[in-house]
């Protein structure tokens, strides 16, 4: 079993599925800023460059697959979250079931994320099960933002085609634990797949010196650094394929990959079962270096629109 008790600091700091030294008041106001100066014919443009992937996406919801899409800033990936839009509403769907990435910033989560990793007992976590923003456990989102772009287009959106949208379930899978089978409220969620649409949101890929790569080892923001990302977001998907969900886990573990807590891709890949089959439809590259102190460029994420 492999142990990271003695440096859970490091992890908490370098993980960026667990929080970081990132500025994250400077980070997040930049974040919604975007929204306020890029304006309704701004937002606009924005979904409407996410229609090339829309009869595809609206397909494969259709035929019950799931869809992922990444939150990171819209003026970088916002047209990847306008194409899942556009999918759902063109899809004839009623319901939808949309999966939140906890990060864990409040420090309950953080440290149930620590023992997660240690493989220690998580069972008495309150963070540990599916995750309800309108349950008694809210608090443990009050700090959340993974959904908030897909949330903001889509009101722009439903309000620009002036239809009646399908109905919303937010969730938030939080220490699935390599066992999705086991999460508390699991069965409750297979429920409602039945009559709805999945998709979620997850940033597979954080690379650079801001999350602990050595200067000389970190990879640009080039072609060199999107064969990487795609190559560990695939051989993560091969993974998923043969439903491991334990070596799922342990490959974004990887500090020169590092993912997202894991439970979100599990989770819909568990619920959509056996015949789902991940796929990239489309990655680029995001540089987050100006959000950490000094600037440690090179740091990015791979922003991935993918199905399932």
């Amino acid at each position: 079993m492999r142990c990271f008790c003695q440096e859970p600091s490091f992890f908490i700091e370098k993980r960026g599925a667990l929080g970081s030294s990132l500025h994250r008041t400077k980070a997040l106001k930049q974040y919604y800023n975007e929204l306020t100066e890029l304006g309704t014919s701004g937002l606009y443009e924005v979904l409407d460059q996410g229609r090339v992937w829309a009869e595809r996406l609206a397909n494969n919801l259709a035929d019950g697959g799931g869809v992922i899409f990444p939150h990171t800033y819209v003026s970088k990936c916002g047209y990847q979250i306008a194409a899942v839009i556009h999918g759902i509403l063109d899809s004839g769907a009623n319901q939808v079931i949309l999966l939140g990435t906890a990060h864990g910033f409040p420090g309950e989560l953080l440290k149930a994320r620590i023992k997660e990793l240690n493989e220690d007992d998580i069972v008495h976590e309150a963070s540990w099960g599916i995750l309800d923003p309108a349950s008694a456990k809210s608090y443990l989102l009050q700090k959340e933002f993974s959904l908030d772009l897909f949330k903001a287009l889509w009101k722009v959106e439903v309000e620009r085609r002036g239809v009646t949208p399908p109905k919303l379930f937010e969730r938030y899978p939080c220490l699935t634990n390599r066992q999705p089978d086991k999460l508390p409220g699991i069965n409750e969620l297979q429920e409602l797949a039945k009559n709805s649409v999945i998709v979620g949101t997850d940033d597979y890929c954080h690379h650079g010196i801001a999350y602990g790569v050595e200067k000389d080892a970190a990879l640009p923001m080039n072609k060199q650094g999107i064969i990487f990302a795609k190559m560990q977001i695939e051989l993560g998907f091969l993974l998923l394929k043969q439903s491991d969900y334990r070596a799922y886990f342990d490959h974004w573990m990887n500090l020169r990959a590092i993912g997202d807590p894991s439970d979100v891709t599990v989770v819909m890949h568990y619920l959509i079962g056996q015949e789902a089959s991940p796929q990239i439809l489309d990655l680029k590259l995001v540089d987050v270096a100006p959000l950490f102190e000094g600037n440690p460029t090179p740091s990015w994420v791979a922003a991935t629109l993918a199905i399932m």
